[in-house]
């Protein structure tokens, strides 16, 4: 397994214990590999396929409620929800579609997403990242892909977080919003 450099984790971002970065073709995952070779097909001799060229639907439906879409915009860039998996919201009992990443209620996942997807932006292609938590017992192992209309810069992004030995241990780490009935 290569093991990229890891994320700088400074203290002040619990409950993440550790956060490194890996090829994906190193992951022994099935949906993260799925994601990856329809991506690599999606792409063909771009360096990242376009949005109107990825259609979520062509997924294994099992990766669908653990995706994520998200438009980028700006310099420095910024990241608005254009798809929130529904998987997503029994974590962290919020919908974020349309919002901005910035906008999450917890300030250390907005944080350490915002580096992850910044990763992603800096060497242009799909990186997985093994995210630890407290009293979390396996990583959390989140993929995340550039997509571009232009061929050239970066415009959303393209994100499935494997649950795969996840327990309801990470709910617990987010805030719950005071509408959610989950």
């Amino acid at each position: 397994m290569k093991i990229l450099p890891p994320i700088v984790l400074d203290g002040q971002m619990r409950p993440v214990v550790s956060a490194v970065a890996i090829e994906p073709e190193t992951v022994d995952d099935p949906h993260i590999q799925a994601c990856m070779a329809y991506w690599t097909d999606a792409k063909g001799d771009a360096f990242a396929p376009s949005w109107a060229n990825f259609h979520l639907h062509e997924l294994p439906a099992r990766v669908l409620p653990y995706a994520l879409v998200l438009d980028v915009t700006g310099d420095p860039a910024e990241f608005t929800y254009r798809y929130w998996g529904s998987g997503h919201t029994h974590y962290h009992r919020r919908d974020y579609t349309g919002k901005k990443l910035t906008d999450m209620a917890d300030a250390w996942s907005a944080t350490l997403l915002t580096r992850q997807y910044m990763a992603v932006f800096e060497v242009r292609r799909p990186l997985v990242f093994l995210n630890t938590y407290e009293g979390v017992e396996e990583p959390l192992r989140s993929l995340r892909m550039p997509l571009s209309e232009d061929g050239h810069t970066i415009t959303q992004m393209f994100a499935f977080v494997g649950r795969r030995g996840v327990t309801e241990t990470l709910k617990n780490l987010f805030t719950p919003s005071p509408d959610y009935n989950g």
